[in-house]
């Protein structure tokens, strides 16, 4: 008897999962961005809320939970209810959390993915009076005086960051890392000279870059940008595969079904899909991506294997 009234009790709960995923939305979706308003991750959201709405046909909300290096906004979302209407706008640091912050309550490799959003390249530029003439010369000037030579970024852990710490682990050099608050302000200390080389996302560099105010020494992608066609790759140049791109994406909270993630996969591909996103995207500085979960789960088990030794190797720990 007892059995039977369990399996009865399992039927029924499968029967209303499979109605609910049937009906997904039917009330307002929460995007959360574990960063504060106004920076890169927070503006590529703004930036497909509407055709993202408009194509899962139910609001989207997007709720900044900045802290921690992004790992509130993920705390909040691993423990939201599994049901869909709670999604993250995470990045390349998903799986590099444990490596920054001690004593985590969730595990990064347990959100589902849904899909990928868009990337930004990075690239390694220098003051307009830097004394180096190219990225040999640097390599050059760095290997004669170790940890000498600084260099700026966004802050610690930011892929600008451990890109330029893999450059110098693959080509036997130190440098000596300054990490900023955001790249507005690397930006700012470039301009004026007061630190010679920085790694940035294009976007922020590429006017300046334009007019002469900043040098660009390498592209820290695996191709050369369409944006800036001119600039070689740390590869080309012979200095290793060196990649700061900056990746993306859209998560879910552990447990959420998979009819679920199939239609905002589906409303992610299409908000990224038309030639006016994809343009709007490019105007802004992103390239526009979308995929399958299937793509961007291979892609994140990826990254700890690739990054967790640089940061070690920087001599960064939890905290």
């Amino acid at each position: 008897m007892l059995r039977t009234m369990m399996a009865m009790l399992a039927a029924c709960a499968a029967g209303i999962g499979g109605a609910s995923a049937q009906t997904f939305p039917t009330q307002p979706i929460h995007l959360v961005v574990p960063f504060p308003p106004g920076g890169g991750t927070d503006s590529l959201a703004r930036a497909i809320q509407e055709p993202f709405q408009k194509a899962l046909g139910q609001t989207v909300i997007i709720d900044n939970r900045g802290g921690g290096g992004g790992s509130i906004g993920h705390e909040i979302t691993a423990k939201a209810q599994p049901d869909g209407y709670t999604i993250l706008m995470s990045s390349n640091n998903q799986m590099l959390l444990p490596y920054l912050i001690a004593h985590l309550s969730f595990d990064p490799a347990s959100f589902v993915p849904i899909g990928f959003v868009a990337k930004q390249e990075s690239i390694f530029v220098g003051a307009a009076d830097a004394p180096w003439k190219d990225l040999a010369e640097i390599t050059e000037a760095a290997r004669k005086k170790p940890g000498d030579m600084q260099y700026g970024t966004a802050g610690v852990s930011t892929p600008m960051h451990l890109s330029t710490e893999r450059y110098a682990i693959l080509n036997k050099i130190k440098l000596t890392h300054v990490p900023f608050r955001g790249t507005g302000p690397l930006v700012t200390d470039l301009l004026g000279g007061h630190v010679k080389l920085g790694m940035s996302s294009l976007t922020s560099v590429a006017q300046y870059l334009a007019n002469g105010k900043l040098k660009a020494y390498g592209m820290a992608a695996p191709e050369r940008a369409q944006s800036a066609p001119d600039v070689k790759t740390f590869k080309e140049q012979g200095f290793g595969d060196v990649d700061g791109t900056i990746v993306y994406t859209l998560i879910a909270t552990p447990g959420t079904p998979q009819p679920v993630i199939a239609k905002l996969n589906a409303a992610l591909n299409a908000a990224v899909a038309t030639p006016q996103m994809r343009e709007d995207l490019r105007t802004r500085g992103f390239v526009a991506m979308g995929g399958t979960p299937q793509e961007l789960a291979k892609w994140t088990s990826e990254q700890a294997p690739v990054w967790g030794p640089v940061l070690q190797a920087a001599g960064i720990k939890p905290e």
